[in-house]
């Protein structure tokens, strides 16, 4: 202990130069967009190779329920084709997708393995194995067979870090389906339970109730419309406000999740030309 104490008292200087260092280093990327950007791009790519190395031993051990997950995924994209087409079973083998139809996709799916995941930080965030040479950019939405997951912050080469659902900072547009009511859902930090959200702004003559389903709205650009969101677990009156106050089951079970879509919208650099071109002026 006598020596190590001595070690420490020789290179002292060294030691206070080295934390004043990592002190100013935080306080830069803490407080500054661009900084916290390269930082987290930075962060993507080294520690999501580490996790995903490691992850591989548990994903062979969750292999059945997610074939499973997937099976039952498979039957509803059927049923839904079906349904769409007026095709039969036996031609599902083959099929073709008429050239005209293409032109009108808005969305485009890019499947992803979660490499690393947190769920009880009061900001908590999600990496993938795919990043910027895979067509992953920031901004993107992300979901799985069950639900909204969150978005994409921060692109390396080779993976993206994503802010999950669970943040309380992120939050997302909703809307009621019976009432097509529109929300917001916005995860209780303080809380800390990865199964429970709120949603917030419905006043207290929407007629909602428990077990009601909560969707994506189309007011944003991040997901498509009707996305499960969860359902309604409790609705009671605030009593400080003229909203309801509201919890939502999540449809997402964040401690398992594996596999990932990340949402390509074909149609935001056309959006985003049209806003910065024609501006609205709601003043006006």
């Amino acid at each position: 202990m006598g020596q190590l104490f001595a070690f420490l008292y020789k290179y002292r200087a060294f030691f206070t130069f080295l934390t004043l260092e990592l002190l100013c280093i935080w306080m830069i990327v803490r407080n500054n967009n661009y900084q916290r950007a390269a930082y987290f791009s930075a962060a993507s790519g080294f520690v999501g190779n580490i996790n995903e190395r490691t992850n591989n031993i548990s994903d062979y051990f969750s292999l059945n329920k997610v074939n499973r997950e997937l099976a039952e995924e498979n039957a509803r994209l059927r049923e839904l084709l079906i349904e769409a087409t007026k095709i039969s079973l036996d031609s599902l083998g083959v099929f073709e997708i008429d050239a005209d139809t293409t032109d009108s996709i808005q969305y485009q799916l890019i499947a992803a393995e979660i490499v690393d995941n947190s769920i009880r930080q009061s900001h908590n965030f999600f990496r993938i194995n795919k990043g910027g040479k895979d067509g992953i950019k920031p901004g993107m939405g992300v979901i799985n067979q069950k639900g909204v997951v969150g978005k994409i912050r921060a692109v390396s080469k080779n993976y993206a870090t994503g802010i999950s659902l669970l943040n309380s900072q992120n939050q997302v547009s909703a809307k009621h389906k019976n009432s097509n009511r529109y929300a917001t859902v916005q995860w209780d930090g303080d809380g800390r339970d990865p199964r429970i959200a709120k949603l917030l702004y419905v006043t207290r003559e929407v007629d909602i109730n428990v077990g009601d389903t909560i969707l994506t709205s189309s007011f944003n650009a991040v997901y498509p419309k009707d996305i499960m969101i969860g359902t309604v677990a409790s609705v009671k009156p605030d009593q400080n406000q003229r909203d309801l106050e509201i919890d939502i089951a999540l449809s997402v079970d964040f401690g398992s999740l594996a596999y990932v879509y990340v949402i390509k919208n074909l149609l935001i650099p056309e959006e985003d030309s049209l806003f910065q071109n024609d501006p609205i002026d709601f003043n006006e």
